[in-house]
């Protein structure tokens, strides 16, 4: 397979499939919601990361699988998977032939459009805010394990992506006490050290494609369950639940700001993290780990998805 046809290929193939993928998680996750809505914090953070980056997972793992044969007959293991059939393209990187129509120009340029707009969108403010925060970096200083600012407005939040650093100004450290001062910082920490930041701009990438609606759901989900885990983290300097939720609500009246898509003590829904601190117990996290001992079932289907694929192929190239 030519270089050109290989591109337009895997990109047809992945481009499809975030896409179907991305409609099909935004028609089940509301009805997936109420179950994982009962997992502790630490464990449904981990899922809604997992969640949102299932789309894209769905289209490496499927061109992985559609392209195994072809890694499998280029050292010899097996024989040639193209000689059998000509009735179809053949997706081979060894000698597949693919000369894209354009019916598949077209299917291509759409993707395209669509997820350049897309990217272009949610690059430039993602730059704009890291400036933001960056600016406020230059004009704290350390001290203390946390970055100082001058500043009226009321703010705490770990600030920064790949190293964040946790971010106070000078109208809280002289609003709060020593001890709710303890506590918030070992609630920023907490985001700091899980990367929370990181981790919700990479769900926002990855659920580019689902549903306005949908995405706006999940990502406050992940952002709850973000915010509860650092909840959790803060109780032993807290003490207790009860001090805890006093704390944040102490927090809340401050009138906090925090800049967009960085994670901060009053962060997002208030009650339902009191009502959490305050509640029953979660029920322990199950083991998602042991589903891994069934993937390598997974390469029992690289033959009928690489035949799959040849034939979606023959449909765009009639």
């Amino acid at each position: 397979m030519h270089a050109p046809g290989l591109l337009v290929v895997t990109t047809l193939l992945a481009g499809g499939l975030v896409a179907v993928g991305s409609q099909t998680l935004g028609f089940t996750y509301p009805r997936l919601r109420v179950s994982i809505e009962r997992l502790a914090p630490e464990g449904r953070a981990h899922l809604l990361s997992v969640i949102a980056g299932l789309p894209w997972l769905l289209a490496f793992g499927t061109l992985l699988l559609a392209f195994l044969p072809s890694f499998i007959t280029i050292p010899g293991l097996i024989q040639d998977h193209c000689l059998p059939h000509d009735h179809h393209p053949h997706l081979c990187l060894r000698h597949g032939l693919w000369a894209p129509s354009g019916q598949a120009w077209l299917i291509l340029g759409v993707l395209g459009l669509a997820g350049g707009a897309f990217w272009f969108r949610f690059l430039r403010r993602l730059v704009d805010g890291q400036r933001r925060v960056q600016t406020l970096l230059r004009l704290a200083k350390e001290t203390g394990g946390f970055h100082l600012l001058p500043s009226s407005k009321a703010l705490a939040f770990s600030a920064g992506l790949l190293r964040p650093r946790t971010l106070l100004s000078s109208m809280v450290m002289t609003s709060l006490d020593e001890e709710d001062l303890k506590v918030l910082l070992a609630h920023e920490t907490a985001h700091a050290m899980r990367r929370d930041a990181l981790r919700m701009v990479v769900a926002e990438a990855m659920l580019m494609a689902v549903p306005r609606r949908v995405r706006r759901v999940l990502l406050e989900d992940l952002s709850l369950a973000c915010e509860e885990s650092c909840d959790r983290a803060a109780l032993p300097q807290a003490g207790c639940p009860e001090r805890m939720a006093e704390v944040l609500l102490r927090v809340q009246r401050l009138g906090m700001v925090t800049p967009a898509g960085q994670p901060g003590a009053t962060g997002s829904q208030l009650p339902l993290r009191v009502r959490a601190l305050l509640g029953a117990p979660y029920p322990p996290t199950p083991s998602w780990a042991r589903l891994l001992w069934f993937s390598p079932l997974l390469i029992l289907l690289a033959d009928p998805v690489h035949h799959a694929a040849e034939t979606l192929l023959g449909l765009l190239n009639p």
